[in-house]
């Protein structure tokens, strides 16, 4: 069992410390403490802590676009601290929810390191669809990286 909160500037610790993590360094764009306090008090985003059932923090995710014209929102992150466990994959499902039902979203998207199969492999499982590759779209230190488009319509949701 998993639950989201909203994430509260406190929690910006726990999601930096996420991102710092070397496991993750080839699957996120780290953001500075100044990025996440101001996207946390952009009210064209929200931020959510993922607890487990011992109202432990597991992970966090970020919405954006929230008050987009076309209805298109993004699924800007979500970093779970111990994946494998499932939790990643409920998040999502709670997340594609909130998305569609509370935030009236015609269009919920993400884009994914074409490398990182695993992530790819939980979003294709919970119903996203891969739209394109952006390719070299991204350079890290020396090298370009390509993301993957994937995205769930509101008619697929409500299918």
């Amino acid at each position: 069992m998993i639950k989201l909160r909203h994430a509260e500037s406190k929690d910006i610790e726990f999601i930096i410390s996420q991102e710092a993590r070397n496991e993750f360094k080839s699957f996120i764009i780290r953001w500075s403490r100044d990025e996440h306090t101001r996207n946390l008090n952009n009210s064209d985003k929200h931020y959510y802590i993922i607890e487990n059932s011992s109202g432990e923090a597991s992970g966090y995710a970020i919405l954006s676009g929230l008050k987009s014209p076309n209805c298109s929102i993004e699924l800007t992150r979500i970093v779970i601290a111990q994946p494998g466990l499932g939790y990643g994959k409920r998040a999502l499902r709670i997340l594609i929810k909130k998305a569609f039902e509370k935030y009236n979203a015609h269009r919920f998207w993400l884009d994914v390191f074409e490398h990182n199969q695993r992530a790819r492999h939980v979003y294709q499982s919970v119903g996203f669809n891969q739209e394109g590759i952006l390719r070299d779209a991204v350079k890290k230190e020396d090298r370009y990286f390509s993301l993957v488009i994937m995205s769930m319509l509101e008619n697929e949701y409500f299918k």
